[in-house]
């Protein structure tokens, strides 16, 4: 574990360097970069923490930024007021799984949102008494938040429990992802042409990326090319989702600010790919 350290140790000072240089000099870097380097650059620190220090470090920061995550799409969709026990409830159900990612209790990590969460969720929505109308509304917003920022993203958790260099490689392969898809953003195309786009490009990079990656992640080959193809596919579906829903609760990618949109479209290309991967690697692997 600690002699592999020195290699993250490089690649978040790299980082770091880079988002000093980008404050220090106000380059005008384009909002939507400026915003995701920040997180990209912890993203690595914590890593290194997990990597050099203690794994849980690690799961509970990204506890941190679902609770983040989760008030702010709460902020920004329509909720009534005697939903209060109900977002109480999502609230309180990051503690509640993550606390499986570190004890690496998969059974009961793996049903906790879905089967526990999405149980007690309606029942609590309902305790808020009120105005019967709207309720399913309600329930229906609730729950696709906890589903999409809290058991979603807690996948990148139990996969950094597992190897935090197979978490690193999907971080990475992400964050070029999302890298090209900048590039490639044009408003001359469709929103699906340009998902197409996104899912083709990134493909050739991320087959060279899993071999050069392979002595730290031991993930095989063949399946690192599998996944070449499938990660930019999966985070394109995402992207492409996430932003019709954006587009639905107002959110301006010129105008991105904490609590208006900014960690969501942060993490919105984790979304997909997160726990598609991750069941991917272990069915395939038996890694865990």
């Amino acid at each position: 574990m600690f002699s592999q350290a020195p290699d993250l140790v490089l690649l978040s000072l790299f980082l770091g360097l880079s988002l000093l240089a980008a404050v220090r000099n106000r380059i005008g870097l384009p909002n939507p970069v400026a915003i995701y380097l920040p997180y990209l650059w912890t993203f690595f620190l914590v890593f290194l923490l997990s990597q050099s220090v203690s794994v849980g470090l690690w799961i509970w920061v990204l506890a941190i930024l679902s609770f983040l995550a989760l008030r702010e799409f709460f902020s920004l969709v329509d909720l009534r007021l005697q939903d209060r026990w109900g977002i109480l409830t999502a609230y309180l159900a990051i503690p509640f799984m993550y606390y499986f990612i570190q004890s690496g209790w998969y059974g009961m990590f793996i049903i906790s949102v879905p089967v526990y969460a999405f149980l007690v969720t309606p029942f609590a929505v309902a305790l808020g008494g009120g105005e019967a109308k709207g309720t399913v509304l309600s329930v229906g917003i609730i729950d696709l938040g906890l589903f999409l920022l809290v058991y979603c993203v807690g996948h990148v958790g139990y996969l950094t429990y597992y190897s935090t260099w197979m978490a690193l490689f999907l971080v990475v392969s992400v964050a070029l992802c999302d890298f090209l898809a900048y590039l490639l953003k044009s408003r001359d195309r469709s929103a699906l042409r340009s998902a197409l786009l996104q899912s083709l490009v990134p493909a050739p990079l991320l087959v060279a990326l899993g071999p050069a990656m392979a002595p730290w992640t031991g993930i095989p080959t063949t399946h690192t090319i599998v996944l070449g193809f499938l990660i930019p596919t999966l985070v394109a579906i995402g992207c492409f989702t996430i932003d019709r829903l954006e587009a639905d609760m107002g959110i301006e990618r010129s105008r991105l600010a904490p609590g208006r949109g900014e960690i969501l479209n942060t993490l919105k290309s984790y979304l997909y790919v997160s726990p598609i991967v991750f069941h991917y690697l272990r069915y395939f692997l038996e890694a865990f």
